[in-house]
């Protein structure tokens, strides 16, 4: 699995084609939220949020991000 850049596009989903550093933090929580936390290992959009988990909550720092 290739990890994902800031610079790489959202491969699917509402922000389909964004770079990954646009698209909103709350859009990764829901994601996060929704199961992605489970497949960290195997998904490179949730290897992508876990990566990025200290940026993304203070930028949403409403969410639950456990």
């Amino acid at each position: 699995m290739k990890p994902l850049t800031d610079l790489d596009r959202m491969p699917w989903g509402k922000h389909k084609g964004e770079c990954m550093q646009d698209v909103p933090a709350s859009y990764f929580h829901y994601l996060w939220q929704n199961g992605m936390k489970h497949e960290a290992t195997t998904n490179p959009v949730a290897a992508y949020i876990y990566a990025n988990l200290d940026a993304l909550k203070k930028e949403h720092p409403d969410g639950i991000w456990s």
